[in-house]
């Protein structure tokens, strides 16, 4: 009997190369050379992952995950919350890429083919247990997160992603400079603590793409890791470049990381103080934009970021499933 491998998609203009250039040659590529017989799912707007049944995955010897941080997502959140063990290969379709990236399927220079090298890994690679993180209901791979940074990963749109991949991210982290700090109340593990930051992000990922956000994360030890970012002055946002750049760190960058299992994150209706350099770069934007400056806000309630799309809003309630799906990584290299 021949195995089944189900190809999950998403069929939106929206990714960096649209399935017709590719979707016929990798169920040529899985029938000849993996022998396998090929179901294609498309997947619709607003789909949550409970909309893919187990009666989906039912007789599949290979699910594969194609498209961006956001497809795969909802096709690693439909394994695990039906509990289904099937190996999941890879497809790195979109922009960011982060989760292909971190467990090193592909490799970005000029003469690499991300598509080829994620094949080669889906036909000859091996299983590996991830963890996810769970934030409100909904499951993720990569992050979730909140605050002026975070919004910044979901700030850029289609074209913008498209035209300028991972420099558009960048840009908006860049301009998030001149927006005031947001008061979180943080509940991580039974702790209780009050702190003003421009992002917090609970990460299962070492590498954002826009550079290393936590060293010590790892996707498989059953946590996840806070980090808290609370740049003030000019130095700081240099030190955040260079530890994103993965250069020098003096050690002093307002930053601060810590493994979790469970976490609640909410918003103080308070009002945050900005920093003179912040003060400076909210006039600047003011002026650029043609009005005059507005007062910092008293918020009630910030967006909600996972793996760089919006889910609802703050409060967040965070915790992390171990090892929830199996996802095929290449083997590892005998020295």
């Amino acid at each position: 009997m021949r195995k089944t491998a189900l190809v999950i998609y998403k069929p939106v203009p929206n990714q960096a190369v649209s399935p017709e250039m590719w979707l016929g040659d990798v169920v040529h590529k899985l029938a000849t050379e993996g022998g396998y017989q090929v179901k294609v799912f498309a997947t619709g707007p607003d789909m949550s992952f409970k909309d893919i049944t187990a009666e989906d995955f039912a007789g599949c010897d290979l699910v594969i995950a194609a498209g961006g941080d956001g497809t795969i997502r909802l096709v690693l959140g439909a394994l695990a919350h039906w509990k289904c063990a099937i190996p999941v290969g890879l497809l790195p379709l979109g922009t960011g890429n982060q989760l292909a990236r971190n467990l090193s399927i592909y490799e970005e220079h000029l003469l690499s083919d991300p598509l080829e090298q994620a094949l080669n890994v889906i036909l000859h690679g091996e299983p590996r247990a991830i963890d996810l993180g769970i934030m409100n209901g909904e499951y993720f791979a990569v992050a979730a997160g909140a605050g002026p940074f975070s919004d910044a990963v979901i700030h850029p749109d289609s074209q913008e992603k498209a035209a300028w991949k991972m420099l558009a991210y960048a840009s908006a982290m860049v301009q998030s400079f001149a927006l005031p700090p947001v008061v979180f109340t943080v509940v991580a593990d039974n702790e209780t603590f009050r702190v003003a930051a421009s992002g917090i992000f609970v990460t299962n990922i070492a590498d954002l793409g826009v550079g290393t956000l936590s060293e010590s994360a790892e996707l498989d030890d059953g946590l996840l890791d806070l980090c808290i970012l609370d740049p003030r002055e000019f130095t700081d946002y240099m030190e955040l470049g260079f530890r994103f750049a993965g250069g020098f760190v003096g050690g002093k960058a307002p930053y601060y990381i810590r493994k979790v299992k469970e976490l609640m994150l909410d918003v103080q209706p308070v009002r945050s103080r900005m920093s003179q350099f912040q003060k400076f770069g909210h006039k600047m934007r003011a002026a650029f934009r043609g009005v005059q400056p507005e007062p910092v806000p008293i918020q009630q309630t910030i967006t909600a970021m996972i793996d760089g799309d919006p889910c609802g809003h703050t409060p967040m309630n965070i915790t992390v499933a171990p090892r929830a799906v199996q996802v095929l990584a290449p083997k590892p290299r005998i020295s």
